[in-house]
């Protein structure tokens, strides 16, 4: 007997909860027979539902004293079982449930542990504008309630204090980590590691590995890589931090100023893609425009069209039909929009 618990009290530390429970549940149901075998006619432990409770009540602790042994071998079985053992099945449960809860946290906050939900915007890479990325994406009412997973070769989760943000370590232009990160499920993937050649490579590989609605975005840093990164075959986005044409012309035309209020989330109105779902035939670009800016006060800006096509401020004769895309500034993301009909 003392063998069978001993070898229970080293699978339960080393494996399972469960088989510190089912040791327990063991114990209680050997110590209820043999005290009630034990104990002398008469006496309310020869009831097994009164040994039961008695042995509950010894092997806690509580000991209210109400039932108790009063055969020499029954004190024998109360020392030995209930109190000795049962004390002892206890406090090794209670250890390895604690144990169980410090590993977990500890794998959570080092990104040991794979991320296994689905729909989550997955952020490949980390650099110091991780966290505003984080902020601004938590911004949009639209994923604010989203998982978002951080895939980088990082000690430790850099931002432990993020609702809803899991950590997955390692290194983020690998096959491994991506899977890790459970990038197959993903509905949005943001690519901005800090170095074009990290980059080129988690996007060749999330291109693998991506379910087909999922929308790819990725940062490219130097103007000699986006030719690199426009010739990978794939449906993604490429966004340059800023090509050498946009500061010439933010240093002429201060066009850095409102560019920066507009990408900042607190500011008052914030540019947003729409896909047209359907429209009436013989709509026009200006019709468009200012039906939009009549009924919501949005302004557009851009359209593209389904072949892929993009006009910035197109003619006011560009025909528009469903499917073509238009980008607007609004002061929240559109939603529901009535499109105009013939």
């Amino acid at each position: 007997m003392f063998h069978l618990i001993k070898s229970l009290i080293r699978a339960g530390l080393q494996h399972r909860g469960v088989t510190l429970v089912s040791a327990y549940m063991l114990l209680l149901f050997v110590s209820s027979i043999l005290i009630a075998a034990v104990e002398p006619e008469g006496s309310a432990l020869t009831h097994l539902d009164q040994a039961l409770w008695w042995s509950i009540v010894t092997s806690t602790t509580v000991g209210y004293g109400d039932l108790y042994p009063a055969s020499s071998a029954g004190k024998i079985i109360a020392v030995i079982l209930p109190m000795f053992m049962g004390i002892g099945l206890g406090a090794a449960f209670i250890t390895h449930v604690a144990s169980y809860l410090i590993e977990r946290r500890d794998q959570k906050m080092h990104g040991e542990k794979p991320y296994t939900g689905t729909g989550h915007i997955l952020l490949v890479g980390h650099t110091p504008e991780t966290e505003y990325l984080a902020e601004q994406i938590r911004g949009d009412e639209t994923y604010r309630n989203k998982d978002m997973v951080l895939l980088a070769d990082l000690p430790r989760h850099p931002m432990p204090e993020q609702k809803n943000l899991f950590f997955v370590k390692g290194s983020p232009d690998t096959v491994q980590a991506l899977n890790r990160a459970n990038t197959a499920q993903a509905d949005r993937i943001i690519i901005h590691t800090g170095n074009d050649e990290f980059s080129l490579f988690a996007l060749i590989n999330a291109l693998k590995l991506k379910k087909e609605n999922c929308e790819i975005t990725v940062r490219c840093l130097s103007s000699q890589s986006l030719d690199t990164f426009t010739s990978v075959p794939g449906k993604f986005e490429t966004i340059m931090q800023m090509t050498a044409e946009m500061m010439v012309q933010a240093m002429q035309d201060k066009v850095h100023i409102p560019l920066q209020i507009l990408l900042k989330n607190d500011a008052d109105d914030e540019i947003y893609f729409v896909t047209i779902p359907e429209i009436g035939p013989g709509q026009t670009w200006w019709e468009l425009h200012t039906y939009l800016n009549k009924k919501y006060e949005y302004l557009s800006f851009a359209l593209r069209h389904p072949d892929g096509s993009i006009r910035v401020n197109p003619p006011a004769g560009e025909p528009v039909t469903p499917g073509c895309g238009i980008w607007l500034i609004a002061p929240k993301r559109p939603v529901n929009l009535e499109w105009p009909q013939a």
